[in-house]
């Protein structure tokens, strides 16, 4: 849950020092930081419950939760670019920016927790 605090954080903050430096683009890069926050921070509490209850099945509910990923992004793009009419690059960018960002801190993290779990990740072996 510290985890989960700190990333809300940090992407709220970096969002409002981006909105002060360009005004102009605040909701751009606000939609561009929400969908992969939420969807990042709902990872998190997947991996989380599903380490502590059985670790294996995590495999089968990651793979089930990057299919819901892969149509709700898509959804997501096209409401926001397309309906919304928001600006397209300060969206992209941000969208791109807190995507990777997220991804990265969340690979990390589970690491860090399967370690901890006493599932030793094969990769890099």
């Amino acid at each position: 849950m510290k985890l989960s605090a700190a990333l809300a954080a940090a992407c709220v903050l970096t969002w409002g020092a981006a909105a002060a430096l360009a005004p102009s683009s605040a909701a751009a890069a606000f939609l561009g930081m929400a969908a992969p926050l939420v969807v990042g921070l709902a990872t998190i509490r997947l991996v989380e419950r599903t380490v502590r209850a059985d670790v294996t099945r995590l495999t089968a509910r990651m793979a089930a939760a990057f299919a819901v990923k892969l149509v709700f992004y898509a959804v997501y793009v096209s409401v926001v670019v397309g309906l919304l009419r928001v600006e397209p690059v300060p969206f992209t960018l941000s969208f791109t920016f807190y995507f990777v960002a997220l991804q990265v801190s969340e690979a990390l993290y589970f690491r860090t927790l399967l370690v901890n779990a006493g599932a030793t990740p094969s990769a890099g072996r």
